[in-house]
């Protein structure tokens, strides 16, 4: 019996001795996780710590480059402004001056053309023909060609300064200055009266002597006054500034600067000589080429009332 007692207290001391362990070795373990978890906790702090401090500083450095932007945006806006409206001002300014430029443009044209009005313009007149004294050649010439009394007084004449053309090639025109206004007049109206002016045997040419310009708008009338020729009784020529004026029989008098309206003009009246209706979508038989196609006559006359005798 008394072996047992001392075998069951042994055993009392050995769980005692167990369960102490046991409690140790768990608040040993609970200690370790413990520090474990807050070493864990305070890296972690740490580092979020460091990331807002990062934050912090990119933010404010995020903010910083926003408000530069703004300042610049705000400037560029501003230099936009000021811009545009230098833009407006220049804008006034060169509509201005293009109409100035225009207006001098005009004068010195007008200038240049008053200069020329006694200068006349011969074409097809041979090479070399002229020798050493082209001024007495060319009065000689129109002379000749015009049957005048008298040789006219030239202050000048000359070939116009192109090269000289090779064989085979029109020779250059001569240019000549009429000392008298009326000479030049006479000289014009006879060559006109002629019609067909020989010299040696080839056609010789007489013109007024314009700009380019001037020639250019004239120009832009040949198909005009090759339709008018179908008009019987009807005059045509020119005014001072390349205005075409058509006179008819009765004496009334047209004006036009735009060369497409004296040509509807004178498709109205060739169609009306016809005895072809207005009111009438025609085909015109045997007209010249340039009017065979449809007229609408009605839509014309809407059109073009202001210059269409009744």
């Amino acid at each position: 019996t008394l072996k047992t007692d001392n075998q069951v207290a042994h055993a009392n001391d050995e769980e005692e001795v167990t369960a102490t362990m046991l409690h140790d070795m768990m608040q040993s373990l609970k200690a370790n996780i413990c520090n474990t978890i807050e070493s864990a906790v305070k890296g972690l702090q740490a580092e979020v710590a460091a990331v807002k401090s990062e934050l912090s500083t990119t933010a404010g450095a995020i903010q910083q480059s926003i408000n530069l932007q703004e300042e610049r945006l705000a400037a560029v806006e501003d230099s936009a402004t000021k811009a545009s409206d230098a833009i407006a001002d220049m804008e006034v300014t060169v509509s201005a001056l293009k109409n100035e430029i225009l207006a001098l443009q005009n004068k010195c044209e007008d200038l240049e053309n008053r200069l020329r009005r006694n200068n006349l313009r011969i074409v097809s007149i041979a090479e070399g023909e002229e020798g050493k004294a082209p001024t007495e050649f060319i009065s000689s010439l129109l002379e000749d060609l015009l049957n005048l009394d008298e040789k006219p007084l030239l202050d000048q004449a000359h070939r116009l300064a192109l090269p000289k053309p090779k064989q085979g090639q029109a020779p250059r025109p001569f240019i000549l200055r009429v000392h008298f206004f009326h000479v030049k007049e006479q000289i014009l109206r006879l060559a006109q009266e002629k019609r067909r002016l020989l010299h040696k045997d080839k056609p010789v040419h007489i013109f007024t002597d314009f700009t380019a310009a001037e020639a250019k708008r004239r120009a832009a009338f040949n198909e005009a006054r090759r339709a008018l020729q179908n008009i019987s009784g009807a005059r045509f020529g020119f005014r001072h500034p390349a205005t075409f004026r058509i006179t008819l029989p009765g004496g009334t008098e047209y004006r036009f600067t735009d060369p497409q309206k004296p040509l509807f003009f004178a498709f109205f009246k060739f169609v009306t000589s016809l005895g072809i209706s207005p009111q009438r979508f025609q085909i015109i038989p045997h007209a010249p080429p340039m009017i065979i196609y449809l007229i609408n006559l009605h839509h014309l006359r809407a059109l073009y009332q202001p210059y269409i005798a009744n």
